[in-house]
């Protein structure tokens, strides 16, 4: 893991854009998966610079929302950004969350889950690159904490043989309660790149439980990061 602090926000979120098109670029030719974080690592995209994207580009989220209204499914808000028209127009193609008709959470994360195996059958040697947020709680990648219950965060996020997690996280710990969210073994053995963009004063305790040397992620899933192949933490925190 890698950390970039930067005195302001606008200055990590330049330096997340910077990263975001080197992966892109370091992939070469090779297919790409790209997988995107909803809130505020949604920011990242409109600096991806439009001529690495094309056709060899797959987009997807990294976790979903499990909600029918557009204004809360991730996939949903990501096809509402300018990127992602602009994208579309350059020929990617998609691996689609959305919620449609009466779909079941279950239903949508055995797509999902099929859906992902399916292009990297297609592409072994394809790149995963991902963009990843930290939540006040210390979340990331709709991975909720469960301290209180270490087994069964083990038991719902370190499935070796899996690589998507359906499960309801409960309205105490989250507002969106519902999630499809890759699990742990998925992140540190998939994953090629990530880039980890997460600012405000809010966030400022779970940061520093991430870079902190103990821990564990029960509490703190984000510091996950930490056993990733590549990953950087671009913060305005210090």
């Amino acid at each position: 893991m890698k950390i970039s602090k930067s005195r302001t926000r606008e200055g990590a979120i330049s330096k997340a854009i910077e990263k975001l098109n080197e992966c892109l670029l370091s992939a070469g030719r090779k297919p790409i998966l790209l997988m995107l974080s909803g809130g505020s690592a949604l920011e990242l995209l409109e600096g991806i610079d439009m001529r690495l994207i094309g056709k060899r580009v797959t987009i997807t989220v990294l976790d979903e929302r499990f909600s029918k209204d557009p204004a809360v499914n991730n996939f949903s808000q990501v096809c509402e950004t300018g990127f992602y028209k602009r994208a579309e127009l350059r020929g990617i193609d998609y691996i689609d969350t959305r919620v449609h008709h009466d779909m079941r959470l279950y239903a949508l994360a055995r797509k999902f889950e099929r859906d992902l195996k399916r292009w990297r059958k297609k592409h072994p040697v394809g790149s995963i690159l991902i963009t990843q947020g930290i939540g006040e709680d210390g979340h990331t990648a709709g991975i909720m904490p469960y301290p209180e219950n270490p087994k069964k965060f083990e038991r719902l996020f370190e499935k070796g043989n899996r690589w998507i997690v359906a499960y309801n996280a409960r309205k105490e710990k989250n507002e969106y309660p519902r999630r499809v969210s890759v699990n742990l073994p998925f992140l540190r053995e998939q994953v090629d790149c990530s880039v980890v963009y997460t600012t405000g004063s809010a966030k400022r305790r779970a940061v520093r439980q991430v870079l902190a040397k103990r821990g564990n992620l029960a509490k703190i899933p984000a510091r996950v990061i930490r056993e990733m192949k590549e990953a950087t933490l671009f913060t305005d925190l210090k």
